[in-house]
């Protein structure tokens, strides 16, 4: 766009490059020639920064010195916007010509990680200096115009974008949440509208409401993602979920698994595969056709309605398993089935200690958090490969998971009694730490927990397979 912006201009430009002491030299030549200079010297930099600086930062990276990055990046970003500056573009586009130019390289990594302090601090800067640019006497004198513009840009760029969404077959919640997130202006208007300026192809006359109406724009992004969330998704977002009618059926299978996502279905399939018949029920239509189609019958349909639990055969049912990633959703199934079916064992995922404390609070009888099996199997493993003997990695697990379930029920029951819900979780902790250090200076005197023959054959497999 920077670059095309020559053949629009209309007039001698606002800041003509003998004004600005920075003599272009593309002044003599015509607007035709003028852009395809621009273009051929923006190609030759990203092409040369491809083939030149890989062996110019190997160079560097060999002096060990991580100074010298930094030092190198800011010296190409300044001597690449001084040779652009030279060609009469702005010096927006010459620093992200050298970003591209940066971007290229094989050591882009180290490079992004040694300029990471200057970038919140630029950007930060940027956008304090487009605050600073706004006429606000422009918008007192002329309030409707700016309005106007404001409302007409994110209208216009809203319905844009939803026609785009449609286009590429988004559901109307995604939708909705991309059509709102981007109908403002973007930043790299200013850039335009100031080189528009420069350039002569729009006065500033014009350039000034067009600036004022898109930092507006921007500064309303906030509210009108509160406008699509409270508003808007509650009423036409969730619309398409609903409009789908839950399946019909008539199960009576041992083992109901609300949720059949990645956490349900190895649940599912290890039932499976031992010959232990599930009811597969999910709330997530596209999860539901997507497992379908790799021959799983799962239903779409509500868990939490007891309408559908009944069907399902929860009234016959040994087991109901809580496999949902929602924990508010998890904590309303929890309730209804402790409520109409208080026979039925449940079993429910967890995120998080919270989400178990607050399970256990509703009659769940086994609570797992998603990430404990195997963050302990990585713990045992670990100690492992720090020299500890296999059996004693494993008995330490062992009690680390005996202990720490007691913990999870004893906090469950004790933050309700207490005010201090972070004391007492510090003391238990505490407590835990402490138990699991006398148990591991005991040594032979924990023997016992070895001899479970099936615990001793499941280490030994794995060592077996380790070693193959």
């Amino acid at each position: 766009m920077l670059a095309l912006m020559p053949l629009l201009a209309t007039g001698t430009g606002e800041l003509p490059s003998h004004e600005t002491g920075h003599p272009s030299l593309l002044d003599s030549l015509p607007a035709w020639a003028s852009a395809l200079s621009v273009l051929g010297v923006m190609s030759a930099l990203v092409a040369g920064g491809r083939f030149l600086l890989a062996p110019l930062f190997r160079y560097i990276a060999g002096a060990r010195l991580r100074e010298t990055f930094t030092a190198a990046a800011l010296l190409l970003v300044i001597g690449i916007a001084l040779l652009m500056t030279k060609i009469g573009l702005s010096p927006a586009l010459d620093t992200f010509i050298a970003g591209v130019v940066l971007a290229t390289s094989e050591y882009r990594h180290e490079l992004e990680a040694e300029i990471e302090p200057f970038k919140g601090l630029l950007l930060g800067l940027f956008f304090i200096a487009v605050g600073a640019s706004i006429d606000f006497g422009l918008v007192r004198r002329d309030p409707t115009t700016i309005v106007g513009l404001v409302v007409a840009l994110m209208c216009v760029k809203f319905f844009i974008l939803v026609a785009l969404g449609r286009f590429f077959g988004l559901r109307s919640d995604q939708n909705l949440l991309f059509s709102f997130s981007l109908a403002q202006g973007g930043e790299f208007c200013f850039v335009l509208f100031s080189f528009a300026t420069q350039n002569g192809v729009i006065p500033q006359e014009t350039a000034g409401p067009l600036i004022a109406s898109v930092a507006l724009s921007m500064a309303l992004t906030p509210l009108s993602m509160m406008f699509n969330e409270r508003l808007i998704q509650p009423r036409f977002g969730t619309k398409e979920a609903s409009s789908r009618p839950h399946d019909t059926l008539h199960e009576d299978n041992p083992v109901i698994i609300a949720g059949y996502g990645r956490f349900g279905q190895i649940v599912g399939r290890l039932l499976k595969g031992t010959g232990v018949e599930a009811t597969l029920l999910d709330i997530d239509s596209n999860q539901v056709d997507l497992v379908r189609k790799f021959g799983a019958r799962v239903y779409y349909g509500d868990a939490s309605r007891i309408d559908l639990l009944t069907s399902a055969g929860a009234a016959e049912a040994r087991l109901f398993i809580i496999a949902v990633d929602d924990p508010e959703k998890a904590l309303s199934m929890a309730h209804e089935v402790k409520k109409h079916f208080p026979k039925l064992t449940m079993m429910a995922r967890a995120r998080s200690r919270r989400d178990a404390f607050d399970l256990l609070d509703a009659g769940v009888e086994h609570v797992y958090r998603e990430v404990f099996d195997s963050s302990l199997r990585l713990g045992t493993d670990a100690l492992s490969l720090l020299g500890m003997r296999a059996y004693r990695a494993q008995r330490a697990a062992l009690a680390f998971r005996r202990h720490d379930e007691e913990f999870v029920r004893k906090a469950a029951a004790e933050r309700h009694a207490e005010t201090d819900t972070f004391g007492v979780l510090r003391r238990l902790n505490a407590d835990l730490e402490t138990i699991l250090k006398e148990e591991n200076g005991l040594g032979p005197r924990l023997d016992a927990t070895w001899n479970d023959h099936s615990i001793r054959r499941a280490v030994q497999a794995r060592a077996k397979s380790n070693s193959a």
